[in-house]
């Protein structure tokens, strides 16, 4: 119920509400419970920074249901516009898109396998593990200027530029596998970065900390409509190109949205901000690419990217706008969404053992199978799943879907690298069997194929670094066997060789772990420390 003033007039229902919005070729069809003459304000799609623009406003009508809009607005697409109706609630973006819309249809192609690796490309086709995962920056393959070495592309009735020689690399990477997630990313001095600065200017976030020696990437800028512009080109030219029926270019599957976005400073700086305010943005950019994507290829994915600190954070507690608990952003994220018109996100979880160096995660202390747990490593990676389950996170009835994007197993050197090896082998069969025993995984990543010297003293890869080999791989790790083996005939060996290593009555508990903590039915597990 609701009141005005001291006139204590109830409004409920007199209010109209605004239930869907649709996408169709030809027009933008707002869906509404009663029928009466409407003013339709057309805003642009920023968050954050100035308030939106207005791009239009319209007297009409709703009839039987529906106030129906062009879908040109004379700038461009209203895909991407957001919309406010006088007297009405309710969404305010598109939530749905006619099926007669994307010229790509059908179901999620899923390959028989979650098993996942970024490998380069020679090694990658050998190798022949259908899934794959790579790195891409916007200001590494776009420019502001035509040259011969860029393609141009048309995005919400403005062009724009791509850089050809950079793509080609790219293409290659995309068609190691049958099946690729990208991870978009927005780095103004690494990740192939021209460092063009009239690029920069537009796209980094305005908030970025230039100061901050660790800021690797920047949040994608939702504040301007230049940068929103540029943002939405560097995904709709890339879901375009990557999903083409005939593969020419390799084919994607989704996008992964930035870098674990709860430690912000370091993955995806906007400079200091609350949860809140970040997530606003950052909500923002996941629902444009979702639109971006969603009109060219109807099963494409977006996801979250989050590292393996739930409740806790990681880097300094005391610094709350810089870095913050992954499982407060999952909630406001799910808020803004459900509140102005919800899409089909997903998360790509990175459940590193608790602390990066030591692959024995079934000894790991911290995490516990608790909705309250302070991280989310491979021993409890049950919890994201029963969180997801809540009836409140899921999407029209289903589970919404978890990739494991970014996981690995450390092995040391000198007196320790025989016994981490052996962890890593055995700490990937289990890994991978309880992600695989998981409802919502479709993809299960080994974050590095080879060793790489620059990774913060960590030795993630399945082969050893070697400069002086091709492509730098040396010789298979003890890791390289569980993984090609698993999904194969060859994998009862392995499962019984780490089954033996790790223990029989751990290895079989933390396969089939109890309720989780939070959830009906919940007892206390293990590592409940």
């Amino acid at each position: 119920m609701r009141y005005i003033g001291s006139r204590n007039i109830a409004l409920e229902d007199e209010y109209m509400k605004i239930t869907k919005i649709e996408a169709c070729r030809e027009e933008i069809r707002l869906y509404t419970d009663a029928d009466g003459a409407v003013t339709v304000t057309e805003f642009a799609a920023t968050v954050g920074g100035a308030p939106a623009r207005v791009i239009s406003r319209t007297e009409t009508a709703a009839v039987n249901g529906v106030i129906a809009l062009p879908r040109n607005n004379g700038e461009g697409d209203r895909i991407f516009s957001r919309f406010s109706v006088s007297g009405a609630e309710g969404v305010c973006y598109v939530t749905d898109i006619a099926s007669d819309v994307p010229e790509v249809t059908g179901e999620y192609p899923q390959p028989d396998t979650i098993k996942t690796l970024g490998a380069p490309p020679k090694l990658g086709a050998r190798l022949g593990i259908p899934q794959g995962r790579y790195d891409v920056s916007l200001p590494g393959i776009m420019s502001t200027k035509p040259t011969e070495d860029t393609i141009p592309y048309e995005h919400n009735g403005k062009t724009y530029y791509f850089i050809e020689s950079a793509l080609r690399g790219l293409d290659a990477h995309m068609k190691t596998a049958p099946l690729n997630t990208l991870i978009l990313l927005n780095s103004p001095r690494s990740f192939g970065s021209t460092g063009e600065k009239a690029l920069l200017d537009k796209v980094i976030h305005p908030c970025f900390d230039w100061n901050y020696p660790d800021a690797f990437i920047s949040a994608f800028n939702t504040e301007t409509e230049e940068g929103l512009g540029y943002y939405g080109a560097f995904v709709e030219f890339l879901v375009e190109r990557y999903t083409r029926p005939d593969g020419k270019y390799g084919r994607a599957g989704g996008a992964i949205i930035s870098n674990e976005v709860n430690s912000q400073y370091v993955w995806g700086n906007a400079g200091e901000m609350t949860a809140e305010d970040y997530m606003r943005e950052y909500t923002q950019a996941m629902r444009m690419a979702w639109l971006c994507a969603r009109k060219h290829c109807s099963w494409f994915r977006v996801y979250i990217s989050l590292d393996h600190f739930w409740t806790g954070v990681n880097f300094s507690a005391s610094e709350p706008l810089r870095f913050y608990p992954g499982r407060r952003l999952l909630e406001l994220l799910n808020a803004y969404a459900g509140a102005e018109g919800d899409f089909d996100w997903g998360i790509a979880h990175h459940p590193y053992p608790e602390n990066l160096r030591f692959p024995d995660f079934w000894n790991d202390r911290v995490p516990r199978f608790s909705l309250n747990t302070k991280k989310i490593t491979f021993k409890n990676m049950e919890v994201l799943e029963a969180f997801l389950s809540q009836p409140e996170y899921l999407y029209r009835g289903a589970l919404r879907r978890v990739i494991f994007s970014e996981q690995g197993f450390n092995s040391q050197s000198g007196d320790l690298q025989t016994i981490t090896e052996k962890q890593a082998a055995a700490g990937y069969v289990l890994a991978y069997m309880k992600a695989r025993n998981m409802k919502c995984v479709d993809m299960f990543t080994h974050h590095a194929c080879v060793d790489n010297p620059h990774e913060f003293g960590l030795n993630l890869g399945i082969f050893r670094y070697d400069p002086d080999a091709p492509e730098c791989v040396g010789e298979p790790k003890p890791i390289f066997e569980s993984l090609m083996a698993m999904d194969t005939p060859d994998e009862t060996a392995v499962v019984e060789k780490a089954r033996a290593f790790i223990g029989a009555d751990l290895f079989d508990y933390l396969l089939n772990p109890p309720k989780i903590e939070g959830m009906p039915e919940a007892r206390d597990v293990l590592g409940n420390a």
